[in-house]
């Protein structure tokens, strides 16, 4: 099987158990930037440097560089040979922004301001190895929301393909991964929060909830037309809803907020990937997002990922809960850490281990691999992890 092949075997597999033939693809979800360098140091051969313009603290997704195809993100060509992975839910490049050009405000040897295609201004160190501080969003009332949705009618999606359209369509029609549509603020929470910032975003849920139903109704009449023109050309393997929309303390709305603003968007994207023959409809969530599960799944989306180990999520206690409910991720990240043990990685492998026996489960470190984590430990969890696949 090809990692295309691989990834619908897990997705359709039945729930309950691990079925004969399938096969288990062995990915990652990707690193950031800076333990690349790190494990460059610790022994991991430099096949290709990563980009000096790509800074410590941004993403190296956990694949082969495919900007051939139009895909986007740096891709690994380091990490990926050493242990054989295959090539992972790979992102097509959707662009959720008005795209307004990217703008330096103000810069010294301590920190950046700038201004990003969102038209967000946000404050960063110069080396951007940290998330950035959101000094100011660009829609704060219906009147600023009513300009600024002008960037998200149907005329605006030709200019959202890629150049060369019709020759990267042709190539993406004979790939051999899996792809995706969907990404960094492509949900019905993340895309309101990103415009409006989080603290104005809670607030307008109770004092103008109109104002949150017509930016959601909007984004997705967007996300509707914007997805129907690619897949008349590409076949997708997974759409992809972009939340973020919890803590370590869990939702960052209600269950009756989730009910009013987001249910009846995922119903419908749900229904339009249906028609489409797309059969993957996932969500990804950082925190703790077990009592979000339930809600999610009512509206028929079929799985999600990277379930952070840190915010306190139970995989097995979920799959126990929710059997078809596909996961992806979910190993710790915090046991390849330097200092840890042998013991802690093995101990995390075997949950591992009892997760693939229950079936439509794909492992891999719980976000992308941070700087903390060590190349030894790294390379020690992967083969081990590599040889579980293997014996199912």
């Amino acid at each position: 099987m090809n990692s295309r092949e691989k990834f619908l075997s897990v997705m359709r597999m039945p729930p309950g158990r691990h079925s004969p033939g399938v096969q288990v693809p062995k990915v990652e979800f990707g690193y950031w930037a800076g333990v690349l360098r790190r494990w460059f140091r610790e022994g991991l051969e430099e096949r290709q440097p990563v980009p000096a313009e790509i800074p410590d603290g941004e993403a190296v997704m956990a694949n082969r560089n495919v900007s051939a195809s139009g895909l986007e993100k740096a891709g690994d060509l380091n990490v990926q040979p050493v242990f054989g992975l295959d090539q992972y839910l790979t992102k097509f490049p959707v662009d959720y922004s008005p795209g307004f050009p990217r703008q330096v405000l103000e810069q010294t040897p301590e920190y950046v301001v700038y201004r990003d295609s969102f038209g967000v201004t946000n404050r960063n160190d110069p080396g951007m190895r940290s998330l950035p501080m959101e000094l100011d969003n660009p829609v704060k009332d219906r009147a600023s929301w009513e300009r600024y949705k002008e960037h998200y009618e149907e005329g605006t999606i030709a200019a959202r393909l890629p150049a060369d359209w019709d020759l990267i369509a042709a190539r993406l029609r004979e790939r051999d991964f899996p792809i995706r549509l969907g990404g960094t603020y492509g949900g019905f929470l993340g895309f309101p929060r990103q415009i409006m910032g989080l603290t104005r975003y809670l607030l307008t849920l109770y004092d103008d909830p109109a104002l949150i139903h017509d930016i959601c109704d909007t984004f997705l009449r967007f996300l509707r037309a914007y997805y129907e023109r690619i897949i008349r050309d590409v076949r997708v393997d997974c759409i992809l809803i972009w939340e973020d929309m919890a803590g370590k303390q869990g939702s960052l709305i209600s269950p009756a907020h989730f009910r009013e603003f987001l249910a009846p968007c995922y119903r419908e994207l749900v229904g339009f990937a249906r028609e489409a023959g797309v059969e993957v409809v996932l969500t990804d969530s950082d925190g703790y997002v077990e009592e979000l599960i339930p809600l999610i799944v009512q509206t028929g989306v079929t799985g999600m990922y990277p379930f952070e180990r840190a915010a306190g999520n139970d995989l097995l206690r979920i799959r126990e809960a929710f059997p078809a409910f596909q996961l992806l991720g979910g190993f710790d990240k915090r046991v390849l850490f330097a200092g840890a043990s042998r013991a802690a990685i093995d101990a995390e492998l075997e949950l591992t281990r009892q997760l693939l026996e229950r079936g439509r489960f794909i492992p891999h470190v719980d976000h992308f691999v941070s700087q903390d984590c060590t190349w030894e430990s790294f390379a020690y969890y992967r083969r081990a992890l590599n040889r579980i696949i293997d014996e199912l």
